[in-house]
């Protein structure tokens, strides 16, 4: 009995160069690098153990994304048209993996959010006698104006920490 056969992959001009880009950049993180080539790979009809025997991956790696990126091409090749200027993020999108099941966020996008801004003003601002703030004296402000009800400082930090 023959194996399934993999997917084919057909990439446009664009997807192409900003593939290449992923697989070739000097700053590009190290799994969307691996993803890129992976389809690059599999654009110019390499098979999957091919694949992986090449570039020492497990096949079944290269068997995920190819087929990750076969499952989203009609999208991908839509996003290309509709929007050529945010075409390379939705690109680096597809790449990323999937959102894994977890514990669900304690803290809104709202809430996080007034926490920054909060931290932009400073403490004379809102009458906390301080030069300056830190994260125990944001949580304990947090909480005093209602944005949350507990938060740790550490927690603070953190949100203070993310990039945008």
């Amino acid at each position: 009995m023959a194996g399934r056969q993999a997917a084919i992959i057909r990439l446009s001009a664009k997807q192409q160069h900003i593939l290449e880009s992923f697989a070739k950049g000097t700053h590009t993180a190290l799994h969307v690098k691996q993803r890129a080539t992976i389809i690059l790979r599999a654009s110019e009809g390499w098979a999957n153990l091919t694949i992986a025997q090449q570039t020492g991956w497990n096949r079944n790696t290269v068997k995920l994304w190819r087929n990750r990126w076969a499952q989203t091409a009609a999208e991908v090749a839509a996003q290309e048209t509709l929007k050529p200027w945010a075409f390379r993020h939705y690109i680096k999108s597809v790449l990323q993996d999937a959102p894994r099941p977890g514990k669900p966020c304690r803290f809104t996008p709202e809430q996080i959010a007034q926490m920054v801004t909060l931290a932009c003003r400073t403490p004379e601002d809102v009458d906390v006698p301080l030069t300056h703030w830190t994260p125990s004296a944001l949580a304990r402000e947090a909480v005093r104006q209602g944005i949350v009800a507990k938060i740790s400082p550490r927690q603070v930090g953190r949100f203070l920490k993310r990039r945008p």
